[in-house]
C-alpha cells in the first residue's frame, strides 16, 4: 500500500486527550516514537490493517501527515471535531452533585461516572447534542476537574457558574424563622406534602425543599421532618422572593378548620353546556379537572383542582362560609332558582294589550340590551329573583313557567295562561 499525500493540503495535527498522554509518548494522535530509528513514526489503520505513513525528525511534521492521511482516507474532519482539547484551559474546581442526586456507587461529581469494564473513572460532555468522551482517569477528582474545564471551554463561564449554582444549596444562615406556607385545599394530593415548595424524595426517603430563583430551580435541602422543610422553604421565599412570602400566605385558601357545606347550585338559566352546575366551579381543560375559585377583596383566589365536580363545589361553599360568613352563604342559596327536577312547561304568553314594541310576548321575560340576551325573572315573597340569561326567547319563557310551577304550585302556570288568554 503506497501513501500518496501529494494532493492533500496541510492539516492541523490532532492532539490526544489528556488522559491518553503517557510520559515520553507523543501528544498527537497517530504518532509514536520509533526507538530503533530514533525518529517519530506516523501510522494509520485502514480496513483493519496498520500502515506506516512515514518517519520524521519532527513530531509535529509526523502529526501533520497523519492528519492529512486521515483527511484523504477517512475524512478526518469528523475525527478532528470529536477531540476534546483542554491543553489551553486553566484548572477548574470540580462540580459537586447535590446530595439527592448521588446514588450508591456513583460519583459525587457532575459529569463523572465509573466504567466497570476499564475499572476507571470516565468523564463525558454533551456538545451539539452528541456525547463526547473527555477521558479515563484513575482519580475521580481528576476526572471531575477535566469535566469542569471542558464545560468552561465549550459552553462558557456562564454554563459553569449555572451548573455550580444548580448543584449548590441555598444559604439561609441570616434568615429568621418563618411560618410554613400550607397548600390550598384542592392542591393537596394523597402522599404529597401539605406545604408549598415541599415534596418527598423516595430515593433518599427524605422531604426536599425546592425554590425557583431567577427561573432556575434550587434545592434548599433534604429533611427528615416535613415541617422543618416547610419552614426553610418559607425562609428562602422571604430571602430570595422579597414580599412574595406574605403575598403567598395572603392568597392561601385554608379550609382545614371549616366543616362540610352543601354545594351552591347555579340558577337554571346560568347553566351552560359543558359548564358546572355549581357556583364557583369551572372545568380546567388543560389539566382535565374541575377547579374552584373565590373572589375575596376584589381578587380571585384559587381554592384547588379536583377530579370530582361535587368536591370542588363543596370546597367553594366552605370557602364562602369561612371568608364571607354564614350570611353570604345563606344569601347565595336564597337567590338560587333550582329547576333541575322540574319537567318542561309551556311558556305563558302575555295578554295582547300588554305586549309593547321590542318587548317579549311572554310573561316573566325581558330583553337585556347590554348583554344582548333574553332574561327571565320571577317574584317570590315580594323579592325579584333572577332565573337566567338566554339566547332564545322561548327557552327563557319555558324556564319562567317552570319556576312558576315550582314556587307557586302545580296549577299556577295553567291559571296564568287562562288569565292571559281570557
Amino acid at each position: 500500500f503506497v501513501f500518496d499525500l501529494s494532493d492533500v493540503p496541510p492539516q492541523s495535527p490532532i492532539p490526544k486527550r489528556k488522559c491518553y498522554m503517557r510520559e515520553g509518548a507523543s501528544k498527537y494522535t497517530g504518532v509514536s516514537f520509533f526507538q530503533q530509528r530514533n525518529e517519530w513514526a506516523a501510522q494509520i489503520m485502514i480496513e483493519g490493517k496498520r500502515y506506516i505513513i512515514g518517519y520524521y525528525e519532527s513530531e509535529e511534521e509526523a502529526a501533520v501527515d497523519y492528519a492529512r492521511a486521515i483527511f484523504k482516507y477517512k475524512g478526518g474532519v469528523c475525527q478532528q471535531s470529536f477531540v476534546v482539547d483542554l491543553i489551553d484551559v486553566p484548572p477548574q474546581p470540580p462540580i459537586l452533585k447535590r446530595e439527592g442526586r448521588i446514588k450508591d456507587g456513583t460519583s459525587k461529581y457532575l459529569g463523572v461516572s465509573f466504567d466497570i469494564t476499564k475499572n476507571k473513572w470516565q468523564t463525558q460532555i454533551s456538545i451539539g447534542g452528541k456525547k463526547r468522551r473527555i477521558g479515563y482517569y484513575e482519580s475521580e477528582e481528576e476526572a471531575a476537574a477535566d469535566y469542569a474545564r471542558a464545560l468552561f471551554k465549550y459552553k462558557g463561564q456562564g454554563a459553569l457558574e449555572k451548573a455550580r449554582k444548580q448543584n449548590s444549596f441555598v444559604d439561609l444562615a441570616d434568615v429568621p424563622p418563618q411560618l410554613p406556607i400550607p397548600k390550598s385545599a384542592g392542591q393537596m394530593k394523597e402522599g404529597a406534602s401539605k406545604y408549598a415548595g415541599i415534596y418527598f424524595r423516595k430515593e433518599t426517603k427524605k422531604w426536599a425543599a425546592q425554590i425557583r430563583i431567577d427561573g432556575t430551580k434550587r434545592i434548599i435541602g433534604y429533611y427528615e421532618d416535613e415541617e422543618e422543610a416547610a419552614v426553610d422553604y418559607a425562609r428562602a421565599v422571604f430571602k430570595y422572593n422579597k414580599g412574595r412570602g406574605a403575598h403567598q400566605q395572603s392568597l392561601l385558601v385554608d379550609l382545614n378548620d371549616v366543616p362540610p357545606q352543601s354545594p351552591i347550585p347555579k340558577s337554571a338559566g346560568r347553566i351552560k353546556e359543558g359548564a358546572s352546575k355549581y357556583t364557583g366551579v369551572t372545568f380546567h381543560k388543560q389539566v382535565n379537572k374541575w377547579q374552584a375559585q373565590i373572589e375575596i377583596e376584589g381578587k380571585t383566589r384559587h381554592i384547588g383542582v379536583y377530579e370530582n365536580e361535587e368536591d370542588a363545589a363543596v370546597d367553594f361553599a366552605r370557602a364562602v362560609f369561612k371568608y364571607k360568613g354564614q350570611g353570604a352563604l345563606d344569601k347565595a342559596m336564597e337567590f338560587i332558582i333550582d329547576l333541575s327536577d322540574i319537567s318542561p312547561q309551556l311558556p305563558i304568553p302575555k295578554s295582547a294589550g300588554r305586549i309593547k314594541e321590542g318587548a317579549s310576548k311572554y310573561t316573566g321575560v325581558s330583553f337585556d340590551k347590554q348583554k344582548n340576551k333574553w332574561q327571565a325573572h320571577i317574584t317570590i315573597e315580594g323579592k325579584k329573583k333572577f332565573i337566567g340569561y338566554y339566547d332564545d326567547e322561548e327557552e327563557a319563557a319555558a324556564d319562567y313557567a317552570r319556576a312558576v310551577f315550582r314556587y307557586r304550585g302545580q296549577g299556577a302556570p295553567e291559571k296564568a295562561r287562562e288569565q292571559r288568554t281570557s
